[in-house]
């Protein structure tokens, strides 16, 4: 994960007396890498967020310096770096007014600074939290994947001071495409996009956590959020969708402990997967009810089992005699039994609908006034769904 630009910020305000002058609201950036720059010819080829630096040597007017700033902005840089002094005086206000419109930050460095110091200081705080990070998301992985090797992560985690009291929020993320560019399905760009957007939003929470991407998932594990922050920046988040793209995500509780996390992996999969079929963005797990204390069983099968039971007989008639008894019967159940309504969403007459819940009633055994029956039967739709 990149460094964030406050903390980059808090460094060189402590060890070399740099100012924020203007754009304090994107103080937020992520920041890769520092980079010193003097020539605007050779801006294009910045790959972005980075810390630009220059001294101005090629900057002899103000205009020079507010085109500069514009193109280094256009290049999506976190922020730029006047170094005053013998070459730049002051920062021109024109170029202080873009700043503050565009949100972009600009600093001052006092030119005694020695730059390869400056440069030195930086790169090697940005590197050692990359490499704190690499190392905890390569921990939680194993976490996920191989939990039963608890020598491979449990030091790693320890060192960040992670326990077996520490509690987590994990986020699936899914990203589906709705069409394809040139005959090919590339979702590569859109999952980059989509977890800088969560590194920055989690950056300018302070919010502790790691995002990576494994096969067509997004997966997000928050460290001792509080529920708000996890709403506030899912809403955030959501509202950063790829063009041509549809996404949902899957909320797990954010009391979940370490030990629960790699079956909450799978658990939040099948919920994303049931979204993308209801059309769905966002699932809250701690929201399901019943079917979500049924997710909880370690053992799939059994919920295979129930809905085999209550509805399986119901599904061979379907299949052998090309009728609708499954449809209607769910129908049924969410207009809460007015048959009225059956007739309406199935398209058939009122006695029809009258008929064909008699024989399902024959067919499954079930009562289907029975408010028991009712709820088992809705059980078993629901198991449907999401196996």
């Amino acid at each position: 994960m990149a460094v964030m630009l406050e903390k980059i910020y808090e460094l060189a305000l402590e060890h070399y007396n740099m100012r924020l002058v203007a754009g304090e609201n994107g103080i937020w950036n992520l920041v890769d890498w520092v980079h010193d720059l003097e020539d605007i010819q050779v801006v294009d080829f910045l790959k972005g967020r980075e810390l630009i630096v220059t001294t101005g040597t090629n900057l002899k007017s103000e205009e020079e310096l507010l085109q500069f700033t514009q193109a280094v902005y256009k290049a999506q840089a976190s922020g730029l770096v006047f170094n005053i002094g013998t070459y730049i005086k002051k920062v021109p206000e024109q170029v202080l007014a873009f700043a503050k419109e565009n949100d972009f930050p600009i600093f001052t460095l006092p030119w005694e600074v020695h730059l390869v110091d400056f440069n030195r200081g930086l790169c090697n705080l940005i590197y050692e939290t990359q490499q704190e990070n690499r190392n905890l998301e390569d921990a939680f992985q194993k976490v996920i994947f191989s939990p039963e090797n608890k020598e491979d992560y449990l030091p790693a985690l320890r060192r960040e001071g992670i326990s077996a009291d520490t509690r987590f929020c994990m986020i699936q993320c899914a990203v589906f495409s709705e069409e394809k560019t040139s005959g090919i399905l590339d979702v590569t760009q859109h999952y980059y996009r989509y977890t800088q957007r969560w590194k920055k939003v989690l950056s300018r929470q302070e919010q502790k956590g790691i995002v990576f991407h494994y096969d067509q998932y997004l997966t997000v594990i928050l460290i001792n959020p509080e529920a708000s922050m996890v709403r506030q920046a899912i809403e955030e988040v959501s509202q950063s969708a790829p063009t041509g793209f549809v996404k949902n995500m899957a909320v797990s509780s954010i009391q979940t402990t370490l030990k629960e996390l790699s079956q909450e992996y799978h658990r939040l999969t099948r919920i994303c997967k049931r979204n993308a079929k209801a059309d769905q963005e966002v699932t809250y797990e701690e929201e399901l009810g019943a079917v979500g204390l049924l997710l909880q069983l370690p053992d799939y099968s059994r919920l295979q089992a129930y809905h085999d039971k209550i509805l399986g007989d119901l599904l061979a008639a379907d299949q052998s005699h090309k009728t609708e008894y499954c449809k209607i019967l769910k129908t049924y159940l969410e207009e809460n039994g007015n048959v009225q309504e059956v007739a309406a969403k199935c398209y058939l007459h009122r006695n029809t609908v009258s008929y064909h819940l008699k024989k399902i009633a024959e067919i499954t055994h079930l009562d289907l006034t029975q408010a028991h029956n009712r709820a088992e039967l809705y059980l078993a739709f629901s198991i449907q769904e999401y196996l």
